[in-house]
């Protein structure tokens, strides 16, 4: 207005009190041209209705599957009753190659739901769209969610996702009547004890070869994080830059699976895997307690570690010597980002924040047997009824400081991949671990320094 020359100004303010007296004689002439209005479409002053605002519409890909996708059918049918204003439309059994595509076309979904490990090379290329902004302005507490969830979402210190849920290795899951048999009253509580354990629990026939096992370091899978953070390890040192897979922890880490193989012998161990039974069937290794003990997800034995079940659950041993890593283990979130290239960034939000609220998480936790990321929700009792008593004590692990898991990189898969080739050669004794590692250290480090 300052701008504008002062006649100009003088007729804009002549025709606005014009109008203003027009407006107040229609509101008093006796017409129905109040404030309220038909079919949610809004009067106008000669009558007419305006049509009611047409909702947006928001595409959400997840990847479960259609035997899994339940729980988070109905968090999107109760978003989308709970207001009148956005409608998400969902599209499941979109794997991480689908949902790659799509975000990186022209045709990227507004919200999805994926694995962790996916955010830190998308969101390096350009495909992930940094929260930063959303997050300040929303006023979202970072500092409400399981730290060791929500650092996952990371890349160079900035925001790409939430987690959604997360899965959780800190537990040592154990068959009852093979320790019962083994005279053995309670679950180690050391890694030293657990070794011990293992060879009292584990049985030979006349000819040497082992019948039953009492525990495999790298089974089902070599944990190439879980391990080393059980012992305190770590990935990466952000004051100088470099990659740490090599550190003394790491190593130790290594050194222990490997002793495993040395008490009990590569082609004795090797020989007894060929033979064991199918995991998930009621031949499972751990049920038939051909395996005694077991790295423990909160997704394992739901039904079978009930109190009268056969499955114990304990917290997983720690070294003797590190008494301060009591309560340590993996998480592994579920993410939930927004495309750089959704439509509807602003609706997207909206609508990731209420898959992070408390009712969200609690209703969707007790559904798919999962555990929420938000501290509050940790603590709600509706978690805690009796036909969820099976969950209850991954729910209070999963408050533990020591929880932790593998930064996110452009370079992450490459990196989990070199850990996963090395540490097998280590196991097997063809390297030592610090051998190992130190090949891991040589191969990623041009990659870091090439960022």
């Amino acid at each position: 207005m300052s701008m504008m020359r002062k006649g100009t100004s003088n007729l804009l303010i002549a025709v606005m009190i014009i109008a203003l007296v027009l407006a107040g004689c229609s509101s008093n002439s006796g017409s129905n041209s109040g404030s309220g209005s038909q079919n949610g479409g809004t009067s106008t002053n000669g009558g007419a209705t305006e049509p009611p605002k047409k909702k947006v519409e928001i595409s959400f890909w997840h990847t479960y599957g259609e035997a899994d996708a339940d729980p988070i059918n109905k968090v999107v049918e109760n978003y989308n009753n709970s207001q009148d204003r956005i409608k998400v439309n969902i599209l499941g059994g979109q794997d991480a190659t689908k949902q790659l595509t799509a975000i990186s076309g022209g045709a990227a979904p507004d919200i999805v739901l994926t694995f962790w490990n996916n955010i830190g090379p998308w969101a390096t290329a350009g495909a992930v769209m940094d929260l930063s902004d959303q997050i300040a302005g929303s006023g979202f507490d970072i500092n409400g969610l399981v730290p060791a969830a929500a650092e996952r979402m990371q890349v160079d210190g900035k925001y790409y996702a939430m987690p959604f849920t997360m899965s959780m290795a800190s537990s040592l899951m154990y068959n009852k009547a093979a320790f019962q048999e083994a005279g053995i009253t309670s679950p180690p509580e050391t890694t030293e004890q657990l070794f011990e354990y293992a060879k009292q629990l584990t049985k030979k026939d006349a000819s040497g070869n082992i019948t039953n096992i009492g525990f495999l370091p790298d089974y089902p899978w070599i944990d190439n994080v879980f391990w080393p953070i059980i012992f305190g390890g770590s990935w990466y040192d952000d004051s100088t830059g470099t990659v740490t897979p090599n550190a003394e922890a790491n190593v130790a880490a290594i050194a222990y699976q490997r002793s495993f193989y040395e008490e009990f012998g590569n082609d004795k161990i090797e020989k007894f895997r060929s033979g064991m039974g199918q995991r998930g069937t009621a031949q499972d290794p751990l049920l038939t307690g051909q395996l005694a003990m077991y790295i423990g997800w909160e997704y394992n034995f739901k039904d079978e570690r009930a109190e009268d079940g056969p499955i114990g659950v304990a917290p997983f041993p720690y070294p003797a010597d590190k008494p301060e890593l009591k309560g340590s283990g993996m998480v592994s979130p579920r993410a939930v980002f927004i495309p750089a290239k959704a439509k509807h960034q602003d609706e997207a939000w909206e609508f990731l924040q209420y898959l992070m609220s408390v009712d969200t998480q609690v209703e969707f936790s007790i559904a798919a047997k999962v555990i929420p990321t938000v501290k509050d929700a940790l603590d709600d009792q509706r978690l805690f009824a009796e036909d969820n008593k099976t969950m209850w004590s991954f729910y209070e692990r999963a408050k533990s400081e020591n929880l932790a898991g593998f930064p996110n990189s452009a370079y992450i898969n490459e990196y989990l991949q070199s850990l996963s080739e090395e540490t097998e050669k280590a196991l097997k004794g063809t390297l030592s671990p610090q051998q190992a590692m130190d090949n891991v250290a040589a191969k990623i480090q041009p990659l870091v320094n090439s960022k």
